[in-house]
């Protein structure tokens, strides 16, 4: 007899792996319930394993243009703050030095030249920013130290390596000369005084670019050269107050005159701004000649050394690892008569040891947004911006100006006048704060990238959430539907397993 509808028959008919598979359903429903996701594998989603795939991916690359936008946001708002400080102690110089503010002290060093180089010291900090190993004004070379300490600039390395002050004394020799008229000649004999450029026409000192007199007892002629010269005869007796003037122009390409007056016998006047009237014209022409020694040699030491000082900082700062400062050929120095050539690493500190290249700043370091869309982000401490303000604060750092010299105040007033201009920063040169809109135009674009990019994973993340979780509540659901299959299964599947013919029948 067989019994194939009840008793034992059904229940050795019973598939086994019934219950393992719905227990392994139940298991992956637990699983699910915990970790918010339909499946371990890409393959558990079925035919949305694509989708996914091509999600994640969007998703990975959108983490990876954030990444690098953060990373270069904070770059650029800490080089920006470092631009704004330079800024302001820039601002912060011309109002120290402004006019007449000249004050003598035992040290040779006003107030606003110990400040000045309280700022030189913290601007070359600031070019030093680093963030996470990377220098952040150093161009391509973000591991390079961009900018040498304050004192190997100022004083060299002592074994060799001339710093700036070496170089400012070296060009202002040159500028002045043996005899300390900036390389010009004086002379004359007789009714003639004359000035001329020195033979061979050197590269420093002054340039004699023309002159001119009120008076008629006086007659002048120029000669353009090279080299220039002027020659001037005294005819007649001058009128008190008439004048004789002289055009100069210095290294830096400003222009000085200076005018010599004719005053009575006995009457008071400088002895380098005015000529003693002679009772004949051969003694005029003598205090003249005089006079003009004097007004040379005076404007030598305080506009001309002022000028001089300035393009030797101006080319210190213009070096670099590829193109060293240029340095007056010499010794002997006040006899140079060779333009300035290119020093080398070996004998001359180079303060910019960064990338150099030619080319945008900007564009030494750039950070990818978007699939087509680089943004420029980088900076170099050589920029002429930076250049010009570490020139004005150094050369203040460097000249003395002690009391006892009478021409200090004059050399202290032509020198921070030229400081006060430059740092002023004239059109044709590049201002910290194009500096700072470049960098802000910079960030503006990854603002704007970032905004883009967080709404467009926003909504990625959304669509792959759709596809990859599940929801508490139907998983919920789904385990109760299985406990409630399981719990009658095991019921039916109990009774049947105690069912006999006996019980049966």
């Amino acid at each position: 007899m067989t019994i194939t509808a009840t008793g034992t028959g059904a229940y050795r008919s019973a598939k086994p792996n019934q219950f393992v598979s719905s227990r392994a359903q139940f298991d992956d429903l637990q699983r699910q319930l915990a970790t918010k996701k339909k499946s371990e594998t890409f393959a558990g989603l079925g035919m949305d394993r694509g989708r996914s795939l091509d999600l994640n991916n969007r998703l990975s690359t959108l983490e990876g243009y954030l990444t690098g936008i953060q990373r270069a946001d904070v770059n650029l708002k800490l080089a920006t703050q470092a631009v704004e400080n330079f800024a302001k102690m820039t601002r912060e110089t011309v109002s120290d030095t402004r006019a007449g503010s000249y004050q003598p002290s035992s040290t040779g060093r006003t107030a606003p030249q110990v400040l000045a180089e309280e700022k030189f010291k913290q601007a070359l900090d600031l070019l030093n920013t680093n963030v996470n190993g990377r220098y952040l004004f150093s161009g391509r070379t973000a591991n390079e130290l961009p900018v040498v300490d304050y004192s190997l600039i100022m004083n060299g390395d002592g074994a060799g390596k001339a710093g700036l002050k070496q170089l400012i004394s070296e060009r202002r020799e040159a500028d002045l000369g043996v005899d300390g008229f900036g390389r010009l000649t004086t002379g004359g004999s007789g009714t003639a005084a004359t000035i001329a450029k020195e033979p061979g026409n050197p590269p420093y000192g002054f340039d004699l670019i023309g002159a001119s007199t009120s008076s008629a007892a006086l007659t002048v002629n120029y000669t353009a050269g090279p080299p220039a010269d002027v020659a001037v005869d005294v005819v007649g007796t001058p009128l008190p107050g008439e004048t004789l003037t002289i055009r100069l122009k210095l290294p830096d390409d400003t222009v000085e005159e200076i005018t010599l007056t004719a005053r009575a016998e006995g009457t008071d006047g400088t002895a380098h701004g005015s000529f003693a009237i002679g009772p004949d014209n051969a003694t005029t022409a003598m205090r003249l000649r005089e006079t003009i020694d004097a007004a040379l040699s005076r404007e030598a030491n305080t506009t001309l050394s002022a000028a001089s000082a300035q393009v030797a900082a101006e080319n210190f700062f213009a070096g670099s690892p590829s193109n060293p400062p240029l340095r007056v050929p010499g010794p002997p120095f006040d006899a140079a008569s060779t333009a300035p050539a290119p020093g080398t690493d070996a004998n001359t500190v180079i303060w910019y040891r960064g990338d150099d290249a030619t080319g945008s700043a900007r564009a030494t370091s750039s950070v990818q947004v978007d699939q087509s869309q680089l943004v420029a982000t980088g900076a170099r401490a050589n920029e002429q911006a930076f250049r010009i303000g570490l020139a004005q604060f150094a050369v203040l750092a460097a000249e003395t100006f002690q009391a006892s010299d009478p021409n200090s105040e004059a050399r202290y007033e032509a020198l921070t006048e030229r400081s006060r201009n430059a740092l002023g920063y004239p059109p044709g040169t590049q201002n910290p704060s194009e500096i700072i809109v470049e960098l802000g135009t910079a960030q503006t674009a990854l603002a704007q990238a970032k905004e883009r990019h967080t709404a467009t994973k926003n909504y990625l993340t959304t669509t792959l959430d759709g596809i990859e979780n599940v929801t508490t509540e139907e998983v919920a659901v789904q385990i109760l539907a299985l406990q409630n299959q399981l719990q009658a299964s095991y019921q039916t599947t109990s009774i049947l397993s105690k069912l006999s013919l006996t019980n049966y029948l």
